[in-house]
Parts: structure tokens; C-alpha cells; sequence
């Protein structure tokens, strides 16, 4: 059936509905858009007239203030000009002022004699003292401008006060201070003042009056702040009511001799409406009107084009579904043509593939790796494959229709059938299985040669339609390499392979096992733990090929002291473990490890060179120091450690308190782990300092453990952890890669440009990616490689001269800076430290805390200092802390220090802070920090 060419409802709706809506709603946009503007245009132009309107207001404002105080200084200079005179004539000289300023309440003149102020002149409304005021604040107001004005001999303004109110609410005033100065007085003291007293209120009402567009309603309300004072907060002088700070404001400030005035202007919404006019509402619903309209014209059109397509559509299906009936009897005609070309295939196909699954069943037979032997029910063979004969060494046709597979049996499975009267050969074993499934099993087979081999064999009984059995076929494979690599892998999987010593599964095994016997015969069991003390000396003297042989010499050893039924296994590395059973009370353990300690005293011969090697003993006793082997190995383990603690080559019995102290120990490890996944690790910085200028040429980052609950646990404490358990080298990159970090975020911010110290420990010293972790860290942060100081420690840098020359000649060809820390703790000498490219030394705090009181301590120091001079070498004082030693270390030239006296290590945000400061107040020295 061919498909209709209606379209779909979706389409339809579309058609009719969308397209009108669509010009609806293209019109709607273009109207809303057309509004908005208008509303805008609106919006901005009654701003525009706000602003206008009152700059204006705070204009006149400011002209008038600016009248008035250019009157007074106009009436100060007549009134010193006319001195003789002005008291008679001072109410005539003043009265065109005050008719023409009704905001002057009150003007005059006063005498100043010291503190006493007295009214010589006056006039006005409210003539009255001159001090006169309702507040207290007022009064000191007045007498500070008053202070003011004599002192500057200039005209100032009071801070506004509030006048004696007689009824209503309470007025506010200043009043303007000017000095009367004479020429012939110019150079004494000022004596005399000239003083106006302006109302805030009549001083806005005739800035008012001012303005062209009075009403009795402003169109704005004012705010007047005094802001004269930055250090307090502003003094609020005047504020209309209603006054409130809406969608439009506007504030500028006005000077009243020295005061400062805020003004702040607020709009009267009805004076400045934000709405949308008549003419833009009319414009909206004119736009939405017309979309409306052409949409419903629109839909009209569609509706009517709509039935006339739907006519079209019914005929177009109708003789499609014409066309469909026509397909469907052509193609029933084609299905059965092809019904009758499969069935002549059919058997085409069956008969080749019988031909193909013979030729297939004999190809996989000769192919087949494992022998495959087929007998008919009687047991007689019928088919053999070429693996079987190779296998049996039977020719096929020696063994086909007359032979049966009891031909490839041993005598003792053909007696045991015979004597039991039971079926022989396949059928035998298919009788053993019962009723069950046939599994595959594992029995002796014989070959033709007479010799013996494992073999696994997997038989199925063939059965025939009506369930009867038909014959036997068993698949045979030849199991000896199996049998061989089964003893070698349980070899392996319970004996070292170097030694040929149990390993730590059968040592673990043995000691369940005799454990359980000593429980039962209550008898005791001995745990010593062994480890070579400096084997890792050997492996780097010699080679691993020559630890081995140690190791293997060891062992030797170890078997020849202990008895027959003793066991000596190797635990992994330098690791031996002895395990003594059957101990009755009087037997003494630490008498074989006496004998042990005695027999490895004897030096053994390695590559033509003798060796002597020590071991350390951890010995744990059962019952008394465990219950079972896990606890005896782990016990005996601690005790081995407190051996070499002891000064090694001893052995030592488990004591319980060493169970907490090394409980501790571990749980310390493993929140050590925790703490470098967690990012529990931060970097403290620590300044060095120029002795002589004070100025930051350095610093040191140290590391420290923050702990979740803001505790700190020190340095001396998880170092040695880590540097034991590996962690070390990780914990070490990380060091690496955040000094670089953080002294490149201090140079870009412009505020350090001197090198950070890193210490180097040996087991990073040692690692072969050392190089490549460096330059890792300088690439990821890009820090110039001249900005990184590597610190090693005297005695790493003498352990191996021949290493660490070549290593530390590879830093300096990265551009890396090289320091010897803590000096003087170690055996080198400054003459073999002349062989390194080394850049500087650091003194080590011990001697440095007490060169102020030991004359052998100073001697020391100062020695070093001038010995590294001579060799070019910068020195660097360590843990100095007071300013007694700062002045020795001076005086001996001592190029830098670091200590105490200057900063305790600081983290990074700390010392941010300190490198700005330094910055922003251009400071050189730190000591004024």
C-alpha cells in the first residue's frame, strides 16, 4: 500500500493555527518594541528635566551662601577701614545687609580679651549676646570658629546649631566669623570679630525665591548634610518633609566659607512621573489591534485552504489503496514461485552437508590434539584418531575391531575389575560413575612401551533412539607437563625462589601447625625475626648479583644452627624468620641466637673480597607473646626493630609496651598516607635576611602537618616515618612543585624576587627521577630554574662524593642554586666541599646558640665563616635569635641569617601579607616589620 499524501495533524494545525499566531506574534513584538523605546525616550527626558531643575535649586543655594560670605568679608574690611566711626555708624552701615538678606537673623561685632567675649555692636532680629544658644553644642561650636578665625585670620563658619525654638519645631543657623583687622594693628593679635548668624531655613526659602518656577509644592525636597568633618559622621543640617531618595536623585556639595555642605536632591513623584504617557499606551494597543486583525484574516484564508486540500487528499488515498490491492496479488504469485525453488534447495544443501559433517567428523578426529577412542557396546574398538596412536604407540589398524582399551589399563585397575566381577575398560568406568554425570577423572594409563603417564579422561556414553546404549567414546590427554607444572608452581608458591626457604605462606602454615600441637602438649614455640643490618650498603657497593649471593650464604648459615625439625623461612628482602617448636620450660631460644650472631661474625667472600654482615633478633615466645602465628611474627618484628635501636648486632625479647610504641608508630604511618591524599600538607616560609642591610635576599620552605582538627604534628616526628616507609619521594615532589608554585605567584604579583630553599633528603636524593621531578616542577610553574636552591645536608653530600659530584653538576647546568645545610654536623671538611659546585653554606644552629658565651662555639663559627670566604662560598647563620649574636655574625662578615630574630617560619598567606607590606611602604630592611 502506498503511503498518503495527507499530512499530518501536526502539520494541519500548524498550518491553520501557527502562521496566524506567528504574524500575532511578530506584530506584538514589533509594537512592544516600538513602546519600549517611547517609555524610554519618555523616561529620559524627565530625568534630563529632574537634573535641571535641581543643579538649578542648588545653584541659587550656593550663590546665596556665596553673597553672604562675601558680604562679611566686604563689611569686616570696611568695619577696620572705619574704625573711629562704626560703632555710631554700624546700624545704618548694616541695615540695607539685612533688608536685602532676610536670612540674617543677627550680625555684630565682638571684642576679644583672652577667653572673654563681649558684644560690642549689633543688630538684627534676634539681637542678643553673642554666645547666645540653646544647645551646648552650639556654644562650643561658636568658640571653636571663634578660635579658628583669630588664628587663621580668615573668615569661617560655625558647625550648624539649633536655635531656641519659641514654638513649632526647632530652627537650625550658623554663623559666618570674620576677623577685623587693621593695617596699623596687621601684626598683633586679633582683637575683634565680625559675626553673622544666618538662618538654614530663611537662607533655602530666598535660594527659593530665587528660582523661576515657584510653587507651593517644590518639585524636589532637599537633604543638606555637614561634611566638613571626614573623621565623624556627617552632621545633618537640614532635611524637607516628605524627603525620600526614589528612582531619581542627585546630590552635589556647596561651600559656606570653610564648611562643606552635601546637598542631596530627591524627586516629588507627582512632579516627575515614571509612568508611560497617554500617546505611548495609545500606540500599544493601536499595534496589538492591527496583528490581531491580520491574524484573524490569516486563519480565514488557511481554513478555507484547508478543505479544499482535504478534498484532494480522500481521492489521492482512495486510489492508492487501489494501487496496494494490485502489489498484494502480485506479490502472493512471487511467494509462491519461491516456496517451490526452496524446497529443491533444500534437499540440495541436506545432501551436502551429510558429505561436508563426514569429511568434517574425520578432519577433526585426525586433528584433534587429545586421543579419541570410540568401542561399540561390547567394549571392542571401532575408532581411533592419530593422536591415540601416537599416544599408545598402536598402529590404528592393530587396535580397530579387535582390541579392547584394557590394552591401555594397568594391572591394578584389570585386577581390581576382575576380582569385583564388574565390566572392564570404558564400560567400567562408566559403571563407577553410576548414575551421575559422567565427569572427567584423572587415572594411570600405560603405553605400548610399558612406561606409566598420568592422563585425564573424559568418557560420554552414545546412545541410540530408544535410550540404548551404542558404544563408548572417551577423549584421553597425556597430564605429565601438567603434573610437573602443578609441583613446580606449589615450589614456588611455598619456597623462596633465591634460597629454596619456605616463603611466608608455608611459614604461616607451619605455625598454625605447631602452635595447634603446643596447645594440645602444652609446650612452648620460639619466633626470631632476622634482618641483615646495612645489606642495602652491599647492594650499592657490589651489585643485587652479590646480595644474592650473601643472601644465599645466610641462609646457609642459618640452616646449619638450627635443629632437624626447626624451620628457616625467608620473609622477603633481608627478612629470615626461625621458628622453634616443642619447647619444654628449660629451653634457652637465646642460645640459638647466639649461635646464629656467632656463626654470620665470620666474614664471607664476595667477588674476592671479604665481608662481615650483622643481623638483629626480635624473639617472641608462645603463649606469653601471642596466640598465634600472626601475632608472634608481628611481635617478634617490633622486638627486632628495639635490636636495632640498640646498636644492632643483638637480639632482644619482646616486651608488651613495645606493641603500643609501635601501634603508634604505624597508626602514624597511615595517617601520614591519609594526610598526602587529604592535601593536609602545607608549606611554612622562613626569611634570610642580609646582615648588615636587614634586606630579604632568601627564604626556606619547611614543611608542616596540619591536622583536621588544627593541631600540628612537627617535622622530626613524620619525617623519619617517611623517609622509612618511601613516602618521602612523593611527599618531596609535592615540596618541589609548590615552592616553584607559590614563588612564581609572589615575582608575578611584583612583591619577591629572591630564591626559596628546598630541602633534599636521601631517599630523594637517591631516587633517578630527582632530575626530572625538578624540572617538571619548574616547567608546570615557570620559575626561573636561578630562583630554586636545593639544600643538602653535609652528610648526604659525603656519602657517595662520586654520585653527588655528577648529580649536583647536572643541577647547575639546569641553573639551580646549591647550599650545604646544617654544616660543621657532619665529617667533610671545607677543603673536600671545594671538589662540589657548591654556592653556599648554611652554619648549623648548634653552634650558633652559644657563640655569645663559648668562646670555643664563636671560635668555630667564625672559623667557618672565614674559611668559605676564601673559598668563594656564601654563608648563611642558622637559628639566630638574639641581637648579641646578629652583632657577632656582623662583625665577622657573616653574609646572611635566618632565625627567630627576624621571623619564625610563616605560612603563605603570612608571608603575602609581610612582602606587601615591605612593598607598599618601601621598605628595605625587615626589622620594621
Amino acid at each position: 500500500m502506498t503511503r498518503s499524501p495527507t499530512p499530518s495533524a501536526v502539520v494541519d494545525a500548524f498550518r491553520r493555527y501557527g502562521l496566524a499566531a506567528s504574524v500575532f506574534i511578530v506584530a506584538a513584538v514589533i509594537t512592544l518594541g516600538s513602546y519600549h523605546e517611547a517609555v524610554d525616550e519618555e523616561m529620559d527626558a524627565t530625568r534630563d528635566r529632574f537634573q535641571s531643575q535641581a543643579e538649578e535649586r542648588i545653584a541659587h543655594l550656593r550663590d546665596r551662601a556665596d553673597s553672604i560670605v562675601l558680604l562679611a568679608d566686604i563689611l569686616r574690611r570696611q568695619l577696620a577701614f572705619s574704625a573711629d566711626e562704626r560703632h555710631a555708624l554700624f546700624t545704618d552701615i548694616v541695615a540695607p545687609i539685612l533688608a536685602h538678606h532676610p536670612e540674617i537673623r543677627h550680625l555684630g561685632t565682638l571684642r576679644i580679651a583672652g577667653d572673654a567675649v563681649q558684644l560690642t555692636a549689633s543688630a538684627g532680629r534676634n539681637a542678643g549676646p553673642p554666645l547666645e544658644s540653646p544647645e551646648g553644642a552650639g556654644t562650643a561650636a561658636i568658640r571653636e570658629a571663634i578660635d579658628v578665625a583669630k588664628a587663621g585670620r580668615r573668615t569661617v563658619a560655625t558647625a550648624p546649631y539649633t536655635l531656641a525654638a519659641d514654638s513649632g519645631s526647632p530652627r537650625k543657623a550658623i554663623r559666618i566669623l570674620g576677623p577685623i583687622v587693621r593695617s596699623d594693628t596687621a601684626s598683633e593679635p586679633v582683637g575683634e570679630l565680625l559675626f553673622i548668624e544666618v538662618s538654614v531655613e530663611d537662607l533655602l526659602s530666598q535660594s527659593l525665591a530665587a528660582s523661576p518656577e515657584r510653587s507651593p509644592r517644590p518639585p524636589l525636597a532637599l537633604e543638606i548634610l555637614d561634611t566638613t568633618d571626614t573623621a565623624h559622621p556627617a552632621h545633618p543640617v537640614h532635611r524637607d518633609s516628605p524627603f525620600h531618595i526614589g528612582e531619581m536623585s542627585f546630590a552635589d556639595g556647596v561651600d559656606i566659607a570653610d564648611r562643606h555642605w552635601l546637598v542631596v536632591a530627591a524627586a516629588d513623584p507627582l512632579a516627575y512621573p515614571m509612568m508611560p504617557s497617554q500617546d505611548a499606551g495609545a500606540q500599544l494597543f493601536s499595534g496589538l489591534s492591527l496583528g490581531a486583525l491580520a491574524a484573524f484574516v490569516l486563519y480565514v484564508l488557511q481554513t478555507r485552504a484547508d478543505a479544499i486540500r482535504r478534498q484532494v487528499n480522500e481521492k489521492t488515498l482512495a486510489l492508492g489503496e487501489a494501487n496496494a490491492s494490485l502489489e498484494q496479488y502480485v506479490k502472493a504469485l512471487g511467494e509462491t514461485n519461491r516456496l517451490l525453488e526452496s524446497e529443491v534447495d533444500e534437499h540440495a544443501r541436506a545432501e551436502n552437508l551429510l558429505r561436508e559433517t563426514t569429511t568434517l567428523q574425520r578432519a577433526i578426529l585426525d586433528c584433534a590434539e587429545y586421543a579419541i577412542v570410540y568401542t561399540d557396546a561390547n567394549g571392542i574398538i571401532r575408532v581411533v584418531n592419530p593422536a591415540a596412536e601416537r599416544l599408545f604407540g598402536y598402529r590404528a589398524d592393530e587396535l580397530v575391531g579387535d582390541q579392547t582399551p584394557l590394552l591401555f589399563h594397568t594391572a591394578d585397575d584389570i585386577a581390581h575389575w576382575t576380582l569385583s566381577h564388574t565390566a572392564s575398560g570404558f564400560a567400567a568406568l562408566a559403571s563407577e560413575a553410576g548414575s551421575g554425570v559422567l565427569e572427567p577423572r584423572e587415572i594411570n594409563l600405560r603405553r605400548r612401551n610399558g612406561d606409566i603417564f598420568p592422563a585425564n579422561i573424559s568418557l560420554s556414553i552414545v546412545r541410540d533412539g530408544n535410550r540404548q546404549i551404542r558404544g563408548y567414546l572417551g577423549i584421553v590427554a597425556d597430564i605429565t607437563q601438567r603434573r610437573d607444572a602443578e609441583h613446580r608452581i606449589r615450589h614456588l608458591a611455598h619456597y623462596d625462589s633465591l634460597t629454596s626457604l619456605p616463603n611466608r605462606t608455608l611459614l604461616n602454615t607451619h605455625l598454625a601447625e605447631v602452635i595447634a600441637k603446643a596447645r594440645l602438649r602444652q609446650r612452648g614455640v620460639a619466633v626470631l625475626f632476622t634482618d641483615l643490618d646495612r645489606f642495602k650498603y652491599v647492594n650499592d657497593t657490589l651489585g643485587h648479583h652479590a646480595g644474592d649471593e650473601l643472601l644465599l650464604s645466610v641462609a646457609k648459615r642459618l640452616r646449619a644452627c638450627v635443629r632437624d625439625g626447626d624451620l628457616v623461612a625467608r620473609t622477603g628482602g633481608d627478612e629470615f624468620v626461625v621458628v622453634l617448636d616443642n619447647l619444654d620450660e628449660d629451653s634457652m631460644p637465646e642460645e640459638l641466637a647466639e649461635r646464629i650472631l656467632a656463626s654470620l661474625s665470620r666474614p664471607f667472600e664476595l667477588h674476592g673480597r671479604q665481608f662481615t654482615v650483622t643481623l638483629s633478633i626480635g624473639i617472641a615466645l608462645y603463649p606469653h607473646d601471642g596466640l598465634d602465628g600472626t601475632a608472634l611474627i608481628k611481635n617478634a618484628d617490633a622486638a627486632m626493630y628495639l635490636a636495632k635501636e640498640r646498636g644492632r648486632n643483638n637480639f632482644q625479647f619482646f616486651d608488651h609496651g613495645l606493641s603500643e610504641r609501635y601501634s603508634e608508630r604505624l597508626e602514624l604511618e597511615n595517617r601520614l598516607r591519609h594526610a598526602v591524599e587529604e592535601n593536609q600538607l602545607a608549606l611554612f616560609y622562613q626569611p634570610q635576611v642580609d646582615t648588615l642591610s636587614g634586606e630579604l635576599i632568601g627564604m626556606e620552605a619547611l614543611i608542616r602537618w596540619r591536622q583536621p582538627d588544627g593541631s600540628m604534628i612537627p617535622p622530626d616526628k613524620f619525617i623519619p616515618i617517611a623517609e622509612e616507609c618511601g613516602l618521602i619521594v612523593p611527599i618531596g615532589a609535592w615540596v618541589l612543585h609548590e615552592a616553584c608554585r607559590q614563588n612564581q605567584v609572589w615575582q608575578q604579583e611584583g612583591i619577591c624576587r629572591v630564591p626559596i630553599g628546598v630541602n633534599l633528603s636521601a631517599r630523594q636524593f637517591d631516587d633517578a627521577g630527582l632530575l626530572d621531578t625538578i624540572q617538571s616542577a619548574l616547567a608546570q610553574s615557570g620559575l626561573a630554574p636561578a630562583y630554586l636552591d636545593l639544600e643538602l645536608t653535609e652528610s648526604l653530600v659525603m656519602r657517595n662524593p662520586e654520585h653527588t659530584r655528577s648529580l649536583l653538576a647536572e643541577c647547575k647546568k639546569l641553573g639551580l642554586q646549591l647550599s650545604v645545610d646544617d654544616f660543621g654536623t657532619g665529617y667533610s671538611s671545607l677543603s673536600n666541599l671545594k671538589r662540589f659546585p657548591i654556592d653556599r653554606l648554611k652554619i648549623d644552629r648548634s653552634f650558633i646558640n652559644d657563640i655569645v658565651t663559648e668562646a670555643d662555639d664563636a671560635t668555630i663559627a667564625q672559623t667557618i665563616v672565614a674559611m668559605a670566604h676564601t673559598l668563594r662560598l656564601e654563608v648563611i647563620a642558622e637559628g639566630v635569635e638574639t641581637e648579641a649574636q646578629l652583632t657577632l655574625l656582623r662583625r665577622w662578615r657573616c653574609d646572611a641569617y635566618q632565625g627567630y630574630l627576624c621571623s619564625r617560619p610563616i605560612g603563605a598567606n603570612d608571608m603575602t601579607h609581610m612582602l606587601r607590606t615591605l612593598r607598599a611602604t618601601r621598605q628595605v630592611s625587615l626589622a620594621a616589620i
